[in-house]
């Protein structure tokens, strides 16, 4: 009887350690001139966690109207939407939404993409 009690108390300690050993590591960064698949931006490194990203847009945004001016950009240490914030604001608005800054950040990846085809395209 003790030896069922021991091994039950010994299985109930060490599967959950097994259970943490078998999460799945982060992926590796992809090699060169691989786009890395889903998630990876186009240099390799993984993107901002979009959830993240929103509340320290809305952290910045101390209007609360949803709206980010450039001085409330640079406030909040924004750098790339600071410094890009021009090319965001294509409604030269005076302000941008998180929806301005997801298209300029599509708009990027086109152009990347665009490029690295014609890369492609020259090599073959």
């Amino acid at each position: 009887m003790r030896r069922i009690a021991l091994a039950a108390l010994l299985s109930l300690t060490v599967l959950p350690g097994l259970a943490i050993a078998q999460a799945a590591p982060n992926p590796p960064p992809p090699g060169p001139g691989m786009m890395g698949g889903p998630g990876w931006r186009h240099d390799g490194r993984q993107p901002e966690d979009p959830a993240a990203f929103l509340m320290k847009f809305y952290a910045a945004n101390t209007t609360h109207d949803g709206h980010l001016t450039l001085a409330q950009a640079k406030a909040a240490d924004l750098g790339p939407i600071a410094g890009h914030f021009t090319e965001i604001d294509t409604k030269h608005l005076g302000y941008i939404t998180p929806y301005d800054i997801e298209a300029w950040r599509l708009d990027n990846i086109a152009t990347h993409l665009e490029q690295r085809a014609s890369q492609l395209r020259a090599e073959d």
